[in-house]
């Protein structure tokens, strides 16, 4: 009987322990408010130019964008943000939007070989959208806001019926943009320090105000 109390009371010791033990990565963040807003034509400040593409070719240019967008959110925030699920959500995506994407980059890749007759430099367009379009999210200083936002636009994709997906990257797109700008927390804000520092008052280097021993005598500096 004493043996089985014993159990129980280090079991509930246990559970104790480890209910009130805080989660290393749970760490409280209020991110900064963004402006949602409906993304239907492209952005030069993130697309390319596509001189003559079709509506359709446009749409999908937003649709392999946001795929872009989640794809740095996946690189760049799994190991120092993993609550967010980041790079699960991505997989999520490719497996549940497989076709859609696919269809976005055939348009996208359509629009190249139509633009350009040689071959060979309608890759090297498509190259260079394929770069112009993932670097575009990279982001240091605004790390944290972007990897918040990735992180649910990339849940919000989870439950995106498929054959849907334009109409989320068209919803939140520009979130995931607004992102980008460096924005630290929200709730806790501190008052900008002085970017003028003044260096501290350094003691006399005159020989008589030091003894023998080099130790300074203010005494002497009078």
């Amino acid at each position: 009987m004493n043996m089985l109390r014993n159990a129980l009371a280090s079991l509930g010791l246990c559970l104790a322990l480890n209910l009130a033990s805080p989660a290393s990565a749970q760490v409280f963040y209020e991110a900064p408010r963004l402006s949602p807003r409906l993304t239907t034509t492209l952005d030069p400040a993130f697309d390319p130019d596509l001189p003559g593409a079709s509506p359709a070719e446009k749409q999908a240019v937003l649709v392999w964008s946001l795929r872009q967008a989640l794809l740095l959110g996946a690189l760049q925030c799994h190991t120092q943000y993993p609550t967010l699920l980041a790079t699960s959500n991505y997989n999520a995506l490719l497996t549940n939007h497989q076709g859609e994407l696919a269809s976005a980059f055939k348009a996208i890749t359509d629009y190249f070989k139509r633009t350009h007759k040689n071959p060979k430099a309608a890759q090297t367009a498509l190259d260079r959208f394929a770069t112009r379009t993932t670097t575009v999210y990279s982001t240091v200083r605004g790390q944290q806001a972007f990897c918040n936002t990735a992180g649910w636009v990339g849940r919000r994709a989870l439950f995106t019926p498929r054959g849907s997906l334009s109409v989320l990257a068209s919803e939140h797109l520009a979130e995931l943009r607004q992102s980008l700008t460096a924005a630290g927390e929200q709730r806790f804000r501190f008052a900008p320090t002085s970017s003028t520092l003044t260096p501290p008052a350094l003691p006399s280097m005159n020989p008589r105000c030091w003894d023998k021993k080099d130790r300074f005598n203010s005494k002497k500096c009078r």
